[in-house]
């Protein structure tokens, strides 16, 4: 019989890549209901009852023959169900001879807690663990998201969110033979890129988004996102992250307060890369939720190309800012295609100002364009005479 162990506190463990495959988890809301479950009276406190999905996502195909996974809560907000709830779905629901070998939705309280995530305050986890009981690995774990377990609790609170927020808790670690797609010979680390990007449980928030991507430009990587409603929305703050658990603040935007129509919003991050970015929501009284978290890999392209005067005479100028050096050529080109002047030019890192020779040339429409990919110039313009 194969066994799972969890170790909690590896946090600096939880975020690096074991072999050449990294497994992450994301926690979301699926239902929400504001109806007391347990009726009037004061047996317990319940305002409603919330259910939320654990997905996992792996960089490559592996077959797992254990999982472990941590969730964060908040007990005062959030309270367990008198029996159990939990819910295998997906691979792990069509999984052949597994088994629950922890179920503890109630959770232990967290030593040396509250744990702050994403500035929300954390007292408790609660552990769900599964292992294969007999033969060979066979509940894979798929390179998009997929869920794999529903648990429905009960919410206390009374103002929104009413089940408070929940997390993902790094170093939620499996053993060798337990997430391996080589026989038993790799083991492999959830990683938690949403821990401090909490998840809302119970009703609706004040600003609800429709969109949330990231996208890659010459300059860098476009942040985009929209919301359908708003609600006392003071200002969006983006944040970056290179290792999806130290966050800075790359930008605010103000919010458009209050609003029943889509609003639409964006961002450029000049410094591109292999980056993770999350939009942190803040109200006026100061509240702040966070979205969820963007992953994008943008090379940037600082370079920024300029021709005076227009028209031209007997001299083009071109003037290129470049964050790099580059090898070029320069290259004038007449309306039918013809190639009629060549300019070799060292671009260096900043402003650079070449001058090309246009006598000889008669009056007309020309192109000039750059041989090097990376120097995007494609100009038209027109010599006089």
């Amino acid at each position: 019989m194969k066994k799972i162990y969890i170790l909690s506190f590896l946090l600096v463990a939880a975020i690096a890549n074991v072999g050449a495959q990294v497994v992450s988890a994301r926690v979301i809301q699926t239902n929400y209901s504001s109806v007391d479950p347990d009726g009037p009276g004061p047996a317990f406190p319940a305002t409603g009852t919330v259910t939320y999905r654990v997905e996992l996502i792996s960089t490559a195909p592996i077959l797992a023959d254990g999982i472990g996974i941590v969730v964060a809560f908040q007990t005062a907000n959030l309270m367990a169900t008198p029996t159990s709830t939990l819910t295998r779905v997906g691979p792990l629901a069509a999984a052949v001879n597994w088994f629950v070998t922890a179920d503890n939705p109630i959770g232990n309280n967290i030593i040396g807690g509250p744990f702050s995530y994403g500035g929300q305050p954390f007292n408790r986890r609660a552990v769900f663990a599964f292992n294969q009981q007999a033969g060979i690995p066979n509940c894979p774990v798929p390179t998009v998201w997929t869920p794999f377990i529903e648990v429905t609790y009960w919410t206390l609170g009374v103002g929104i969110p009413q089940g408070g927020y929940v997390t993902i808790e790094p170093g939620t670690t499996v053993p060798q033979n337990v997430i391996s797609s080589d026989g038993g010979f790799t083991a492999y680390e959830f990683l938690s890129p949403f821990l401090n990007s909490p998840t809302a449980l119970g009703g609706v928030l004040p600003v609800q988004f429709t969109k949330f991507e990231t996208k890659c430009t010459n300059t860098g990587t476009l942040i985009s996102w929209a919301t359908a409603q708003e609600i006392n929305s003071s200002s969006f703050e983006i944040e970056r992250s290179t290792n999806g658990s130290n966050w800075t603040n790359i930008g605010k935007i103000a919010a458009a307060g209050n609003s029943t129509s889509e609003k639409a919003y964006q961002q450029v991050d000049l410094n591109g890369g292999n980056a993770f970015y999350r939009i942190k929501q803040i109200d006026k009284d100061g509240g702040f939720v966070y979205t969820a978290v963007e992953r994008a890999n943008c090379s940037s392209k600082n370079i920024s190309t300029l021709i005076y005067p227009v028209p031209a005479y007997d001299v083009l100028n071109v003037v290129i800012k470049s964050d790099r050096a580059v090898r070029t050529q320069l290259q004038v080109y007449d309306i039918h295609g013809k190639l009629v002047k060549t300019l070799d030019a060292n671009v260096q890192n900043g402003n650079n100002n070449f001058r090309i020779n246009l006598n000889g040339l008669a009056a007309g429409d020309y192109v000039i364009r750059s041989n090097d990919a990376t120097l995007e110039l494609n100009k038209i313009f027109t010599i006089a005479r």
